[in-house]
Parts: C-alpha cells; sequence; structure tokens
C-alpha cells in the first residue's frame, strides 16, 4: 500500500517529461468525465460539480482557506448560489423553495473537511472555550422548541426547515474555534471584514449617486440572472407615494443591510488603534465615513438607534482608557445627532412621517399586542419552533402567528422563557469573554481593539433587534451571528494561550 508521503515523494523522484504525461493523462480523464456528463446534465451544472470538487480539495488541503472564503461569500454576496423550484405558488413564511447560498456550501465544506480530518486524528477537535457549554444549551432549548412545535400542530417538514435554517448553523462555532487558532489568523480574518464591508459599503454609496433604475438594473441582470439571487427576494426598495428609495447593496433588504453597516461601524472606529500606518488610517476613516453615509441612506431606523448605543458606550470606554480623540469624537458625533433631530434632512424626516413608515409603526404595535397575547398563554416553552404561519386555537378563537419584528419578543413566542433565557446566556457568555480580553490584553493590540470591536457590533446588533428579527429570518445575518460567536471563542483562546506561555 503506498502512503500519501511515499506517493507524494514518487512524484518529486519522477521525470519532468513523465510528469507531464501523468498531468494530461488527468487531464483528458477529467475532460472524459465532464464530456460524458455533460451529455445528459446541463453545462452549468457539470461546470457547478467540477468547481465544487475542486473547492473541496482546496478546502480539504487548508481549512483556514475555507473559512476565509466563506467569511468572503457571507460579508460580499450572501444570497449568490442554485436554488431548486418546490413549485410552491403561495409562499409559506416567505419561502417558494429551498436555495443553496455559497457561503453556507463552502463552510459545509470546511465543515466535512475538518470531521474528516479530526476523525484521522490531522486536526484538532477538543479545543475549548466558555462559549462551548451556552453554545449546546441553546442546541438543546432549540431541539426541545422543536418537539413542542409539534406537539402544538406544527407541519413535521416546516419545523425541521425551520431549525436547519437558524440553529443548525451553531455548527460554525465549532468549526472556528478548532481551526483560527493563531493571532495570525484573527488578523486576517480582521483585514477580510474591513476589505468586505468598504466594497459592499462602496456599492451603497453608488446605489444612492446612481439612483433606483441604475439600483433595478444591477438587481435584474447581475444579481438575479448571472449570481442566482432569488426572485423573491432580489428587489430594490423604490420611491413611490408613500415611502422613499432607500439603498440596500447586496443584502437585499435595508434593513437587514442597516444591521449588516450597524456591527462593521465599530471596527473602522476600534481598529484605528491597532493599524499605525498612515494609509490604513486614511483607509478605516474613509471606510468609517462610508459606512456612516450607507448607514443613514438604508432609512433603517433600527439601525440607526444601535448605532446610537454603540457611540454613547465608546463615550464610556474612551473616558476610562483616557482615549482623548475618542472622546472628543464621541462628543462631536453626539452634537451632530442633536441638530439632527432639531432639523432632520429630509430624507431622515420621511423615513419617520411618511405614510410608509407610520403604517409600518402602527403595524410593529399591533403585532406586538398579538405576539405578547400568545406569550402569556405559553410563558414557559412558547409555541415552539415551526408554529410560523399555524394557526393557534385558543378556546374558540383561531389566530395565526407569524412573527414580530422585534427578535425577543419572537423568541418569548416560539420558545418561551426558556429559550429566551438560552440565547441571551448566550449573548452573555460572548460579552464577558471579549470584555475580559480587551481588558487584559494592554500589550497587544489586535487583541484588545479586536475584541472591543466584536462586542461593540454585538451590542449594535442586539439593539437593532429589538425592532426587527433578522437572526431568525434573513440567513446571512444568522450565519455571520454564529460566526461572530466564533471569533469571539477564538479570540479567548488565542488570548489564554498567549498568557499560559508567559
Amino acid at each position: 500500500m503506498i502512503r500519501g508521503r511515499d506517493f507524494a515523494g514518487m512524484l518529486r523522484s519522477t521525470r519532468p517529461g513523465v510528469k507531464y504525461v501523468i498531468l494530461a493523462a488527468v487531464v483528458l480523464l477529467a475532460g472524459a468525465v465532464a464530456a460524458s456528463l455533460s451529455s445528459f446534465l446541463p453545462l452549468l451544472v457539470v461546470l457547478g460539480i467540477v468547481v465544487g470538487v475542486t473547492v473541496f480539495i482546496l478546502v480539504y488541503r487548508d481549512i483556514h482557506l475555507g473559512i476565509v472564503l466563506y467569511f468572503i461569500l457571507n460579508l460580499t454576496i450572501p444570497q449568490a448560489g442554485p436554488g431548486i423550484s418546490l413549485g410552491i405558488r403561495a409562499p409559506v413564511v416567505g419561502e417558494r423553495g429551498v436555495h443553496f447560498n455559497l457561503h453556507e456550501i463552502v463552510m459545509a465544506m470546511a465543515l466535512a473537511a475538518w470531521i474528516i480530518q479530526a476523525f484521522m486524528k490531522k486536526a484538532p477537535w477538543r479545543e475549548r472555550s466558555p462559549l462551548t457549554i451556552p453554545v449546546i444549551v441553546y442546541v438543546l432549548v432549540s431541539i426541545l422548541s422543536c418537539f413542542v412545535g409539534l406537539i402544538n400542530g406544527s407541519i413535521p417538514a416546516l419545523t425541521l426547515f425551520r431549525f436547519v435554517r437558524t440553529t443548525l448553523f451553531a455548527y460554525m462555532f465549532f468549526v472556528v474555534i478548532n481551526n483560527v487558532r493563531t493571532r495570525e489568523q484573527l488578523g486576517q480574518l480582521m483585514a477580510v471584514f474591513l476589505v468586505c464591508t468598504f466594497l459592499v459599503s462602496a456599492f451603497g454609496v453608488l446605489q444612492q449617486l446612481l439612483g433606483q433604475r441604475w439600483s433595478e438594473m444591477v438587481a435584474e441582470k447581475f444579481f438575479g440572472r448571472i449570481l442566482g439571487y432569488p426572485k423573491e427576494v432580489n428587489y430594490v426598495a423604490g420611491e413611490g407615494l408613500t415611502q422613499v428609495y432607500r439603498i440596500n447593496s447586496t443584502f437585499l433588504h435595508p434593513n437587514t443591510f442597516g444591521g449588516y453597516l450597524a456591527f462593521a461601524f465599530p471596527f473602522y472606529i476600534s481598529l484605528l488603534w491597532y493599524y499605525r500606518r498612515f494609509w490604513m488610517r486614511v483607509f478605516l476613516l474613509v471606510g468609517l465615513a462610508i459606512n456612516v453615509f450607507c448607514l443613514v441612506y438604508t432609512g433603517s431606523r433600527a439601525a440607526w438607534i444601535a448605532v446610537g448605543f454603540i457611540i454613547l458606550i465608546y463615550g464610556v470606554l474612551g473616558l476610562s482608557d483616557r482615549r482623548i480623540v475618542l472622546v472628543v469624537g464621541v462628543a462631536l458625533i453626539i452634537l451632530l445627532m442633536l441638530v439632527v433631530i432639531i432639523k432632520p434632512p429630509e430624507f431622515i424626516r420621511q423615513r419617520f412621517v411618511s405614510q410608509s413608515a407610520k403604517l409600518a409603526t402602527t403595524g410593529r404595535l399591533i403585532q406586538y399586542q398579538l405576539a405578547w397575547g400568545f406569550f402569556l398563554q405559553h410563558p414557559i416553552f412558547g409555541l415552539g419552533i415551526g408554529m410560523e404561519g399555524q394557526e393557534v386555537v385558543e378556546g374558540n378563537i383561531r389566530r395565526t402567528w407569524v412573527s414580530v419584528e422585534n427578535l425577543y419578543l419572537t423568541y418569548l413566542v416560539s420558545q418561551g422563557l426558556v429559550g429566551l433565557a438560552s440565547f441571551l446566556l448566550l449573548l452573555a457568555f460572548y460579552w464577558a469573554l471579549l470584555l475580559w480580553v480587551r481588558n487584559y490584553s494592554l500589550d497587544d493590540p489586535l487583541l484588545r481593539y479586536g475584541a472591543e470591536a466584536l462586542m461593540l457590533g454585538m451590542v449594535g446588533f442586539a439593539a437593532s433587534n429589538l425592532f426587527a428579527a433578522w437572526l431568525l429570518f434573513a440567513v446571512p445575518m444568522i450565519t455571520l451571528f454564529w460566526f461572530y460567536i466564533g471569533l469571539a471563542g477564538s479570540f479567548y483562546n488565542v488570548f489564554r494561550a498567549q498568557k499560559e506561555g508567559w
């Protein structure tokens, strides 16, 4: 039996002419397989298979490469990928079929590669983290909630679908903490995050400058036809009699894009104290400017409130750390916000007084009342996962539970106090871990300010979800959420390893 190392050594010792013959034979064999497949499969399917196999080989050789590729795809083109229509004419909770996002496919490849290597004892799989227990508790509570939903009459297929599209992504936490284990890897991921969010924000600026028609053309021809964005969600929030034109960049909905920007906002501030080179600081300041520009023109009021929370916390951190520049910057931003509140620009004013804004506010209040009633009747375990869109019978009254634009109230209805407690426990450990790393990494700017940015980004996420439920219903945000949870674990583990090394 020839081992991998022996085979590699044999190839290295082979004469160049023989190598070329072997390479040509492999290429011809691959071409023959592709040609035979193309005789009964569409060309795009054949190309997809070839590209998929190639990517998996690369990911298997370097799992960190797969993680970086996933991160790039999730941050830039989160809804790109193939889809399968199930022929559902009336959408069930917004779904007409199954869509496979590219970033999900790549991360699944990283998971498969990691499991195979861990089984062969070539990759670590027992990396410890204080976050492990909260993650496991959250998953177990979600499984329990699935059974609660089935008891209450949910459709089994819908329950499974909702679980797969939300809780199952927790596997990303374990992939990240076991494969992102060095300071250099964390630095690479921070750089990837900055570049990708910069590009996505720059595209948002183009949307605002070139207008609604250009955005609609790009959405149809590029996102829809080339990248495979689902038709049901690939739209532009255009201007009309009741609303203003709002940008969404590559994240489909302006509110989802606003949440994405709110999370990215602190990275352009905190990492100013990590990067010392002049051109990098210019890049961060320009990135901050276009981030704020896009935040305004998403028209996402929830994201505006989230950024307000982040700015206030920055003021406290600046005072405690004696970062005078940060304190002055926060003071100027607060003054500017007061001016905007007193005399708002027309776009911002319309987001509060237009007919669509008033209808949205009224609709939310009605949702809150309905959801609160459901919660009071099922306070401990809730209605269960998979009850979205199903009739709930209370006495002789039939009511339908769909969702509510408040993440925490949605948890209370779907999973009750137990479910909300498990989610808040996860967030509490996340913040505690990063705060610990930030406060005790005085001599390591990457760990200190990277942890600060991750911590405040999740503050923005938590605050904005007071008025939305992006975590549950926007897959790009779900996957990013679990990736950030994994990054928090990696930051702590790298910090702990450095301390033990001393």
